[in-house]
């Protein structure tokens, strides 16, 4: 097929959105982005075109109320059919279905000497996911506020990088010296292969994927594809716990 494409590496390309808007849309809490490209490539053997947009949760949230997505000057205004939120956030928010399935928990990732725990972050230089748009944000949040005090107080030291977009930034932060720990999920200090421990004090989320009353006939195909043992082998190669049926 002929295409005007104007892809460059390290210039124009955008990770978090992928697909064929003309296709099946769903858009996706960030934290599964390293499983999607396996998901669209089983999503077209099975005659799928498919949208993709992995973004924090907060977003996807206003998405699925129908405000469109924004990167520089492109305006993404179709809705999606398909979303994944925490369970937590789908309360109040009208669906067709939905169902949960998989949970993760958080974890340090760190350069240097361990950190053991969230207390010990005080002494660090760390990034951590901003929890206006992100989940694990507002988790962190509650972990540190129970067990170790004031958060505000936490992240108004100079020595703390509150992310702008999405906890993604915390990798390239890490490799650059830029700071000595950061917050993530579980799987993704798994996939990333950074040191990293998981404080036994914790807190654990759970995913949903849920079907807008709009979806189209496709959509609510592929909604029960998402099901299927072949998606729940792509999220437990990453350290996701499938918890559908459970």
């Amino acid at each position: 097929m002929s295409e005007a494409n104007i892809t460059l590496p390290y210039f124009n390309i955008i990770s978090d959105v992928r697909g064929v808007l003309s296709g099946v849309r769903m858009s996706l809490a960030g934290n599964q982005w390293f499983v999607i490209d396996e998901l669209m490539g089983f999503l077209k053997s099975m005659e799928f075109n498919v949208y993709v947009e992995t973004i924090p949760p907060g977003l996807v949230l206003r998405r699925a109320l129908g405000e469109p997505l924004v990167i520089g000057g492109l305006v993404i205004d179709v809705k999606p059919e398909i979303v994944s939120l925490p369970t937590s956030m789908l309360s109040g928010l009208t669906v067709k279905d939905r169902f949960e399935y998989v949970e993760n928990d958080l974890a340090i990732v760190y350069v240097g000497e361990p950190v053991n725990d969230w207390c010990e972050l005080r002494d660090r230089r760390v990034a951590v996911p901003n929890p206006v748009t992100e989940g694990i944000g507002a988790l962190f949040r509650e972990l540190y506020t129970e067990y170790c005090g004031d958060y505000s107080e936490f992240v108004g030291r100079g020595s703390v990088y509150l992310t702008r977009i999405h906890h993604r930034e915390i990798p390239e932060l890490l490799r650059n010296g830029l700071v000595d720990a950061g917050i993530v999920w579980r799987t993704e200090a798994i996939y990333w292969g950074f040191k990293y421990t998981v404080p036994s004090r914790n807190r654990v989320s759970r995913l949903s994927f849920a079907l807008m009353p709009w979806a189209s006939n496709d959509a609510v195909k592929v909604f029960e594809l998402l099901r299927s043992d072949n998606v729940r082998r792509m999220y437990e190669k990453y350290g996701f716990r499938w918890i559908v049926g459970h």
